[in-house]
Order: structure tokens, then C-alpha cells, then sequence
């Protein structure tokens, strides 16, 4: 007697004091036949907050679903012991639970495999190995969907946009990602196509949409005909634009808040002006005691890194603060009577601008490098005005007991290590003097060794092999000539033959014309329709069925390999899906051989 393979986990429920205020977790029905596979895919969900059931068979998760509510999901391998995970899928589209999402996993995503899989009614087909990352994001992702929705609902605070979309380019499906009214990505079959964000397009728009995306945002699944202006696949994805994301989200870890609101410190400023690079200027503007740094950072024309640590170089010279601790000191924002004033030329001292590494402004970090870590100065509240008395927040606290490791305002640039100074003596090479001798040891005559009879002396053996070698250089000549001949023999024979091919048409034979890719796909069609055709006469159902598959993949609007597969569903007791293929016949041809017999199939059908 078979023992079930079924197991229920749910999540660590909260206190009883708060549990009230706890949504009830989400369930999630997973079916895989291999048990470590099985418990690491139940351990990511559980541990996102998923009530997960795994089972083993088809078998057990049809009498699961028959026992229990409906699930928000259901992952199951397309090989299972029994009934397989395809059919699973088209068994259930076809009973009450049509609309649970089901993605279905696989060990080879053949397009084979890809179109069985959408066919039977699967939402995606994932290839395995599988991380379990993406399958957490799919399932929270899915889990927002309306019965019946193309629309997927998420918000960065659950499915940060970058993992989001590592999960959809993981799978086979297309659509477009919208975030808020600005922003949009378009992807297409495990690669992202464009990026949107305003008036902003390609990788430009892709790395703000990472690093600043944030807030709800959709994801419209469905066709995307666009050719698009870049390209992101899983892999770039997961390589350079995730070191990318990493190192920016480590910077804002010891920065300001994004959504911190700053304003000028006039007085201050302007005794910083002469010694602040012009590039700087335009975003100093920015900060008008309205814009959050998030919106300073997408409104300047400075890579995103740069702007922030130009606010955090600002903020740490006291030419920029908090609004609330300007509130304090008698600082309002600038109004908008003074803006007009403010974008006009800020006025620079007569001296000539300095850098800021030989600049007179104390800062925590002058040389603005990320190699050098600098102790923030005791007086740094003197130094930049702070009150002592104002209300002081994470970040101001920050600023006064972390140093600060900000990279410089340029991309950065490899470094090419310095050599140490030298004296210029002792760069001058001595002169050329004589070499002191060298003393050897005499060396201790050498004494002939005794040979045994019949053994060759070593020196003898030298001579030997140096006649040998003499006397087969003699006859180089003869060799070259050998060569000579072949090599002219050869290049005869090659010529002759272009000769040959060149003149077959003027002899009668007509000439081969290149195949056109359309010549290609119908010979390719043919072959396939005919291995069908083939397997229907030897009652081999599963090879004329697989031969079917791949000819309507490679051609869809042939009729012929539409009409193989409503037969061999018909032969199989599929009744649904043969009636579905055959209206498709009649919608790919409204008359002709294929129509009258997909007509007469479907007069038979109940």
C-alpha cells in the first residue's frame, strides 16, 4: 500500500495579541516528485509567509484540491510518477479550479516543452535549476491576481521592482511593467526590451527604475510586438546590473534619506561657492526646501550616484539642511517670491574656483575618495551651524559619528599605483664600470669510466647521431622538390573542380538557387506533417502527437499540422481539445482539403 507523500506547513503564527490584526496566509500547492526538491521550494514559501502543501503525484494533488479551499497557486514538475504534470493542468482548466494560476517546472525547456505546457493552460514554464527567490516573487506576484486578470498588482514594499522582474525574465511570458505614471519596461520572452522613465529612454531609464523605483506598479501581461532600443536578459540581469544595484544600495545605506526634504543654508553656501565645481551647481539648485533627494536625484542630469553624493558632501559642509532643522534656526524654505532670485547666477568670489581636495571648508572627507576613510571632525556642529538643541535624527546623528565613504564626483577610473619619490642622485643611473671577476672552483679532471663489453661510450653515441643527422640534411632538396610536386597537385585538382562546378549550368545542369527561409519552413513543415502522418498509420499516437507539436511551432497557420493534432486528439479521447483544433482549421481556412475534413471531424462530435 502506497503511503501518501502529502505535507501542510504553515507559517509561525503571530502572538494571540496581535494576531487579530494578521492576514490569513496565502496558500500554495506544490508538486514535485523529488523530496529535497520538494522541501527547499516549501521552505523559501513558508518562510515568505505561504501556507504551503506538497505533495508528490498528480494523484495526491487532485484529492488535495478536492478536500480544501482553492489554492492562490499551484507549482507542480511536468514529470510526475503517474499522470503528468501537462495533463494535471489541462485536467484542472477543465474543472472548477480554471482559474488558479498553475506554473509548471521543468528540467528541459525545449519549445516543444514550452508549447505543451501553454496549450494544456499554464500561466509560465520555468526552467529548473530553480531559485527560489524567483518563485517567491511569482507567488506574490500571482497571488494579487483577479480570476480571469492579465494584470498582475504589486508594490515595491513586498516585490522590489528587481527582483520582480528577475522572476518574470526567469520564465517565458511578455508584458509590460508600469510603475506609477511615469515609468514603464516592456519585456518579451525572458528579455527586457525598453525602459521608459518621463522623457527618459534606454539604460539610462532601466537603472533609475532599479534604483529609485519605488511604490505600487503593475504588470500587464500579454503580446509586445515592439523591437525595442536595449536589451537586458537573466543573465546581464544577474551579473553587472546587480553588482550595480548592490553597490548603490550600499551608498544609500551611509547616505541621506531619499526621502529626506533639504534646503540651502544660504550664508553657508556662499562661502563654499568659489570651491564647488561647476557641474555641481545645477543640482544645489534643486534643493528648494520641496523636492525630497529621490526627486533631486531623477531630475538631474548627473548619474544617480554622483547627485547623491554631491547632497551627502553638501549636507556634511552644512550647506544643506534638514527643512524641519531649518524651521528651527529661522530658515523657511525658499518661497516662491525668492525663487525667481534663486535661479538667476549664483555670485562667485573673485578668487579662482579650487578643488575641493585643496579646498578651506572642513568636510568629513576632502579628497572625496573611496580608499581613504576619514573620522568625521569633533567640531563638525560648529563647523556646519547645527543646533545643539534641535530635534537630531538618524541621519544627522549619522553624519556626526560615521565616516563617510564617498566616491568621487567623476566615473571612476582605474587606478595606476604611484611609484615612491625618488632623489633625482639616485635616479641617475652609476657609471659603467668593469664587472668584478668571477672566481670559480677548478674544476677536477675527469677520470674515463670503465665500459662494459658491448656498451657504447656517450661520446660515441653524440657522433653518431650527429652523422646521422648530417646526412639526412643532404637530402633537404629532394624533399622540397617532393613537397613542391604535391602542393602543385593539389592546387591542379582545386581548380579543376571550381572549373568544373562553375560551368554545370552552361553544360545543361541548371543551377541551385539559394533556399529563402519561407522554402526552408515549408520543407521543414512537410517533413514534420509527413513523421506525423507516418505515426498515425503505425498507431503511435505519442510520436505523431510530438511530430504535430513541432509543426504547428514552426508554422502556426499551416492547417495541416492544426488538423494532425484534432485528429490525434480525437484518436486519444481529448474531445475538448480536438474540437478546439479543428474551429482553429476552419479559422485558418475557410475552404479547401483541410476544412472539409476538419468539417466532417466535427460533424462526429457530441
Amino acid at each position: 500500500m502506497a503511503v501518501s507523500q502529502e505535507r501542510t506547513v504553515t507559517p509561525v503564527q503571530a502572538p494571540a495579541s496581535t494576531r487579530g490584526t494578521t492576514a490569513e496566509p496565502r496558500r500554495v500547492l506544490v508538486v514535485e516528485p523529488q523530496a529535497s526538491t520538494r522541501g527547499l521550494l516549501q521552505f523559501g514559501l513558508v518562510r515568505a509567509g505561504f501556507q504551503v502543501t506538497s505533495v508528490r503525484s498528480a494523484e495526491e494533488a487532485e484529492r488535495v484540491l478536492g478536500q480544501g479551499p482553492a489554492p492562490a497557486l499551484v507549482v507542480s514538475e511536468t514529470k510526475l510518477p503517474g499522470l503528468d504534470g501537462v495533463t494535471f493542468c489541462a485536467r484542472l482548466r477543465r474543472s472548477a479550479l480554471a482559474e488558479v494560476p498553475v506554473l509548471l517546472m521543468t528540467a528541459q525547456p525545449s519549445a516543444t516543452a514550452i508549447a505543451q505546457a501553454r496549450s494544456a493552460g499554464a500561466h509560465d514554464v520555468l526552467a529548473k535549476p530553480l531559485f527560489v527567490g524567483d518563485l517567491v516573487s511569482l507567488a506574490r506576484l500571482e497571488s494579487s491576481r483577479a480570476p480571469g486578470s492579465p494584470t498582475l498588482v504589486a508594490s515595491t514594499r513586498e516585490v522590489p521592482v528587481a527582483a520582480a522582474l528577475r522572476a518574470l525574465l526567469a520564465g517565458t511570458r511578455s508584458g509590460r511593467l508600469v510603475l506609477g505614471t511615469t515609468a514603464e519596461l516592456l519585456f518579451r520572452a525572458g528579455r527586457v526590451l525598453s525602459a521608459q522613465v518621463r522623457n527618459v529612454h534606454g539604460e539610462r531609464a532601466f537603472r533609475r527604475i532599479l534604483f529609485l523605483g519605488e511604490g505600487a506598479y503593475a504588470v500587464h501581461l500579454g503580446a509586445v510586438r515592439t523591437a525595442g532600443d536595449f536589451g537586458v536578459d537573466l543573465r546581464s540581469l544577474c551579473g553587472p546590473w546587480a553588482a550595480a544595484l548592490g553597490a548603490w544600495r550600499a551608498l544609500t545605506r551611509v547616505s541621506i534619506p531619499l526621502e529626506a526634504v533639504l534646503c540651502p543654508d544660504l550664508r553657508a553656501l556662499l562661502a563654499q561657492i568659489s570651491q564647488l565645481p561647476a557641474e555641481v551647481e545645477p543640482v544645489v539648485r534643486l534643493f528648494d526646501g520641496e523636492r525630497t533627494v529621490r526627486a533631486v536625484v531623477l531630475e538631474s542630469s548627473l548619474p544617480e550616484e554622483v547627485v547623491l553624493q554631491v547632497a551627502n558632501r553638501l549636507y556634511a559642509s552644512g550647506a544643506l539642511l534638514p527643512a524641519r532643522v531649518a524651521r528651527l534656526r529661522g530658515l523657511e524654505p525658499l518661497p516662491a517670491r525668492v525663487r525667481s532670485g534663486w535661479d538667476d547666477p549664483l555670485p562667485r568670489l573673485p578668487t579662482p574656483p579650487v578643488p575641493w581636495s585643496t579646498g578651506q571648508t572642513p568636510t568629513p572627507n576632502p579628497a572625496l575618495a573611496p580608499t581613504v576613510a576619514e573620522a568625521v571632525p569633533a567640531d563638525l556642529p560648529g563647523v556646519t551651524g547645527w543646533d545643539s538643541t534641535a530635534v537630531v535624527g538618524e541621519m544627522e546623528r549619522a553624519l556626526r559619528s560615521v565616516p563617510l565613504g564617498l566616491e568621487p564626483l567623476a566615473p571612476p577610473v582605474p587606478r595606476v599605483p604611484t611609484p615612491p619619490a625618488v632623489p633625482a642622485a639616485a635616479r641617475t643611473p652609476p657609471p659603467a664600470a668593469a664587472p668584478p671577476p668571477i672566481h670559480r672552483p677548478p674544476t677536477p679532471p675527469s677520470v674515463p669510466v670503465a665500459l662494459e663489453a658491448g656498451e657504447e661510450s656517450p661520446l660515441a653515441v653524440a657522433a653518431r647521431q650527429l652523422t646521422l643527422t648530417h646526412r639526412a640534411s643532404g637530402t633537404g632538396w629532394s624533399r622540397r622538390l617532393l613537397l613542391g610536386g604535391l602542393t602543385l597537385l593539389v592546387l591542379a585538382f582545386v581548380a579543376t573542380t571550381a572549373w568544373v562546378r562553375s560551368a554545370a549550368p552552361r553544360r545543361g545542369r541548371a543551377a541551385r538557387a539559394p533556399a529563402s527561409p519561407g522554402q526552408v519552413i515549408e520543407t521543414e513543415v512537410d517533413r514534420l506533417v509527413s513523421r506525423a502522418t507516418e505515426r498515425i498509420d503505425a498507431h503511435d499516437d505519442g510520436g505523431a502527437e510530438e511530430a504535430a507539436m513541432r509543426a504547428a511551432a514552426v508554422d502556426p497557420s499551416d492547417p495541416r499540422a492544426v488538423l494532425l493534432l484534432g485528429r490525434i486528439h480525437l484518436r486519444t479521447g481529448k474531445v475538448d481539445r480536438a474540437r478546439s483544433e479543428l474551429n482553429r482549421v476552419l479559422d485558418l481556412q475557410a475552404s479547401g482539403p483541410q476544412a472539409e475534413q476538419a468539417r466532417a471531424l466535427l460533424s462526429t462530435l457530441p
